[in-house]
């Protein structure tokens, strides 16, 4: 092999090197590897117009990979590992909250655990700040009764009542309450697939009557519950 041939193949490893991180890391030295070997072959093969094609290749996907490698730095910055965990508020404007339940200010907060998440409902309803009691949810889709967290009956919810929970997809949360096959509430919980909105479609009977809700949330951004 001539001198000219072992100088394209070192500055084809060169250029090789210049992949970014992520690329190296799944393919090693491989594309290094590649240039010492492919080098000589294309030469004897197709001569001077071969090495053009080759380092052409080399040189359109070398800022491909550095897109892609930001497009997925990108969507680590704004998701979060789990697609639930955090605080969402209320985006009154795009929710269509039934009247008798229109909150000024509404916040959930998810909070992922062994078999699925501590669900936390707050805000602000005439002018009151008010909370829900945390409701765990189970994902496992049995049905089970509806207890506070130590384990022990709720006061006001009737005997027999049952919870539960599904996980029809990664992006989705099915649950609900009922009691002798009577529905009392559920609810869907579905993120889009960037991450953003998380749509809340709810439906029971509520302290004023039945009521049916279709609210769009979206995270909030740094997490207040997070530290710093």
């Amino acid at each position: 092999m001539n001198d000219g041939v072992a100088r394209y193949g070192r500055i084809y490893r060169r250029i090789a090197r210049a992949f970014p991180h992520r690329f190296r890391v799944v393919c090693g030295d491989g594309l290094e590897q590649l240039g010492a070997d492919i080098v000589p072959l294309v030469w004897q093969a197709e001569g001077v117009l071969g090495l053009i094609r080759c380092f052409a290749d080399l040189a359109l996907r070398l800022p491909l990979e550095y897109l892609a490698a930001w497009g997925e730095k990108f969507k680590e910055f704004i998701m979060t590992d789990d697609p639930f965990e955090g605080t969402w508020k209320a985006n009154n404007e795009k929710s269509q909250w039934d009247p008798a339940y229109t909150p000024e200010q509404a916040c959930l907060r998810f909070e992922a655990t062994d078999t699925g998440y501590l669900l936390v409902a707050y805000g602000i309803k005439d002018g009151q700040a008010v909370a829900e009691r945390p409701t765990p949810i189970i994902t496992d889709g049995r049905r089970r009764p509806i207890v506070d967290l130590d384990g022990r009956p709720i006061p006001g919810v009737r005997p027999g009542a049952l919870t539960y929970g599904t996980r029809p997809d990664p992006l989705t949360i099915e649950a609900g309450a009922e009691v002798d096959g009577q529905v009392l509430g559920r609810g869907t919980y579905r993120v889009s697939d960037d991450g953003q909105p998380l749509t809340v479609m709810t439906e029971g009977m509520g302290l004023k009557g039945p009521f049916k809700t279709v609210a769009v949330f979206e995270r909030v951004t740094p997490d207040p519950y997070e530290p710093a």
